[in-house]
C-alpha cells in the first residue's frame, strides 16, 4: 500500500466513525441496546485510526490533532448515543414547544431531514440550537439585541480571523533547523522532574519556561480559533448553516483570571467531557448529586478524561507513552480547580468585598504561576519530539527572530 493509499484509508476510518455515530442517532431508537453496540463500533474504528496514524502522516502536526479529535468523537458518540440518547424526534418536539415550529412534511422528507440533522449533530459539540445546548453559550452579533450579522459580513470577519490565526501561529512557531534551538533544549527535559521545584525553576531555565508557556498559549488559542472559523466559513458559505449557528467559540481570554474561567475559555469539549464524567461519578461510583464529593469527583474525571485523549495526541506526535505528560498536566488542572474552589468558598466574603482590579490581578498571577508549574510536563516532551523529527514547533523566541537566550 502506498503512502497516499494508507493516508486515505486512515482519513476514511476517521470519517467513518462520525458517519456511524450520525446514522445511529438517525436510525436506532433512543432506548435501544443497539446504540451501545454502535458505540463499541465507534471505539473500534478510533482504535484502528490510532494504530495507523503514526505510519500514515509524515507531518505529525496533522496526525496529533486528528488523533485527539478522533477520541473526542468517541466521547461525543458515548454522549449522543448512550448518555443523552439524542434523537431527531426529541429535537422536533423541542422545536414545537420552544419556537412553535410545525413540520408539515411528507414521511420521505422527514426521513431525509432526520438523516441530515443526525449527521450534523455529530459535529455539533456544543449542541447549539438543540435541547442539549450547553449553558453560557456566547451570542452571535453586536449590540444589546445581539442580532446575528448578515451572511456576507459574518463570512468576511471569519475569513479575517482565519488569516490572522494562520499568521500568528506561523510567527509563534519555529523551524527545527533553527541554529539556536539546540542550546534551548539543553535547558529543558522530557522528565516529570520539571514538576519538582529546583534547578528547572531558576535563571535561564525559568526564562525558557516562561517563553515556551506564552508561545504555547498563543498558538493553542489561535490554532483553535482558526480551525473553528475556517469550518464556519465552509458551513455558512455553503448555506448549510446560518451565522447564528456558529457563535463565537469563547468569551474574551482576558476573563481567564481563575483556573475555572481558563479551562472554560473554549467550550467545544464541555458537553462531551462533563456528561461522561457525570456518568462515572453518579452511575459508576454512585456518588449522590448533593454529596460534597460530587463536584470534586466530577471535576477530577473531567480532566482525567481530557488527559487520556490528549495522551493519544502525544502518541500521534511520536512521544513515547512513558514520556507523555498529558495525564499529569490535565489531572493537575482538575486538582488545581478543586483547590481553587475550596479557597473561594472559605474566603467568599472577603473575595466578594475586594475591588475587581485586585481580584483579577491576583487571579492572573495565580493562573500564570500554575501554568508555569504544570505546562512543561506536557509541552516539553512534545516539543522535544518535534525537534528530533525535524518538525516545526512552539517557539521560545515568541514572535521575534531567533537569538541566543
Amino acid at each position: 500500500m502506498t503512502d497516499i493509499d494508507s493516508w486515505t484509508v486512515s482519513l476514511a476510518t476517521w470519517g467513518l466513525a462520525q458517519l456511524v455515530t450520525g446514522l445511529s442517532v438517525a436510525l436506532i431508537p433512543p432506548q435501544s441496546s443497539l446504540r451501545s453496540v454502535a458505540t463499541a463500533v465507534v471505539i473500534v474504528l478510533a482504535s484502528s485510526f490510532q494504530s495507523q496514524v503514526n505510519g500514515c502522516f509524515e507531518d505529525t502536526r496533522i496526525g496529533g490533532p486528528l488523533a485527539a479529535m478522533c477520541w473526542v468523537n468517541v466521547l461525543n458518540a458515548i454522549d449522543l448515543l448512550v448518555l443523552s440518547r439524542v434523537s431527531y424526534d426529541a429535537q422536533r418536539q423541542w422545536d414545537r414547544k420552544e419556537h412553535g415550529k410545525h413540520d408539515a412534511t411528507t414521511t420521505t422528507e422527514a426521513w431525509v431531514k432526520n438523516l441530515i440533522w443526525s449527521q450534523t449533530v455529530a459535529f455539533n459539540y456544543r449542541r447549539i440550537g438543540t435541547p442539549w445546548q450547553i449553558r453560557g453559550l456566547p451570542t452571535c452579533g453586536d449590540g444589546e439585541d445581539r442580532v446575528a450579522p448578515s451572511r456576507g459580513r459574518y463570512l468576511l470577519f471569519c475569513a479575517l480571523k482565519v488569516v490572522v490565526s494562520v499568521v500568528v501561529v506561523q510567527l509563534f512557531t519555529v523551524d527545527a533547523t533553527d541554529p539556536y534551538l539546540g542550546g534551548v533544549f539543553l535547558e529543558t527535559s522530557d522528565s516529570k522532574v520539571v514538576l519538582v521545584p529546583g534547578l528547572h525553576w531558576v535563571g535561564r531555565r525559568m526564562l525558557i519556561r516562561v517563553l515556551f508557556t506564552i508561545s504555547f498559549a498563543v498558538v493553542c488559542r489561535f490554532a483553535i480559533l482558526g480551525g473553528y472559523n475556517l469550518t464556519a466559513v465552509i458551513a455558512v458559505g455553503a448555506g448549510i448553516h446560518d451565522p447564528a449557528d456558529w457563535p463565537p467559540i469563547s468569551n474574551a481570554l482576558t476573563e481567564s483570571w481563575s483556573l475555572r474561567r481558563l479551562t472554560g475559555w473554549h467550550q467545544l469539549l464541555r458537553r462531551l467531557l462533563t456528561s461522561n464524567a457525570e456518568f462515572l461519578t453518579r452511575t459508576a461510583l454512585r456518588i449522590p448529586r448533593r454529596s460534597s464529593l460530587a463536584f470534586p469527583a466530577c471535576v477530577f474525571f473531567t480532566f482525567f478524561l481530557s488527559g487520556l485523549f490528549h495522551t493519544q495526541m502525544d502518541l500521534a506526535f511520536g512521544v513515547p507513552i512513558d514520556k507523555s505528560g498529558a495525564i499529569y498536566f490535565f489531572t493537575l488542572q482538575g486538582v488545581g480547580m478543586i483547590l481553587e474552589t475550596a479557597v473561594q468558598d472559605v474566603f467568599r466574603e472577603r473575595i466578594r468585598s475586594m475591588d475587581i482590579f485586585w481580584k483579577k490581578a491576583i487571579g492572573y498571577v495565580w493562573v500564570g504561576a500554575f501554568l508555569l508549574w504544570t505546562l512543561p510536563v506536557w509541552l516539553y516532551p512534545i516539543n522535544l519530539q518535534l525537534y528530533r523529527d525535524g518538525q516545526r514547533l512552539i517557539s521560545p523566541f515568541l514572535l521575534f527572530p531567533s537569538r541566543p537566550l
